[in-house]
């Protein structure tokens, strides 16, 4: 499968572009993600991948993503530059179950965290989802501790669904759950979208 129009897609905001990265990007994308994203004794994520952080296993896993591409149920981890050096990634994905429902999911290196870049980086792919994708709704989740990201997700109007757990490091936590409509988006930020027509039969759309 021809993945080439995939990396043709910008995603443009004030301070950020978003895209896929090179493979020597995709190396600093792990540097920056060896640098830190939280502190050791908190686990914001529903997997606890920076616990055993290894540089084959976090490329293999993107490149899995593009290498296994299949139209109906797909995972585009795009790569957030700032000033062209990667900081962190906004994903969105798809589910074969729900084609018009897209999910999303993000890190920012620590080092960056606390300037808005995680809010502006949402924005852009929800921006894509609605604009571009066709979509319906897009979702988030959040472990309840992680309050940066539960406060992205009410900043750009989504609305708390349900709760339900997760179990990253073996003992079980509270996971919420957000949604937000495509009659709720008011997208806060510009965002300049370029190539998506040209990945859209990629998209299943």
């Amino acid at each position: 499968m021809n993945l080439e129009p995939l990396y043709g897609l910008r995603l443009r905001t004030p301070r950020l572009e978003l895209r896929l990265p090179d493979e020597r990007e995709l190396v600093g994308l792990y540097e920056a993600a060896e640098r830190g994203i939280h502190r050791p004794d908190v686990m914001p994520f529903g997997a606890a991948w920076t616990d055993s952080l290894e540089r084959e296993s976090f490329l293999e896993f993107h490149r899995a993503a593009l290498a296994d591409w299949d139209p109906a149920s797909w995972d585009l981890n795009l790569v957030t530059f700032l000033d062209r050096a990667p900081i962190g990634t906004q994903a969105i994905h798809r589910r074969a179950a729900n084609p018009r429902e897209l999910g999303t999911g993000s890190w920012i290196e620590k080092a960056h965290q606390g300037n808005g870049f995680g809010t502006e980086q949402r924005a852009a792919v929800v921006e894509l989802a609605f604009r571009a994708l066709r979509a319906e709704a897009v979702t988030s989740g959040a472990i309840a501790t992680n309050a940066s990201s539960r406060r992205v997700s009410e900043k750009l109007g989504y609305r708390f669904t349900h709760e339900d757990t997760v179990s990253p490091r073996g003992e079980p936590v509270r996971h919420l759950n957000f949604r937000l409509e495509r009659s709720d988006w008011r997208c806060p930020i510009s965002v300049e979208i370029e190539g998506a027509d040209a990945c859209l039969p990629l998209l299943g759309l």
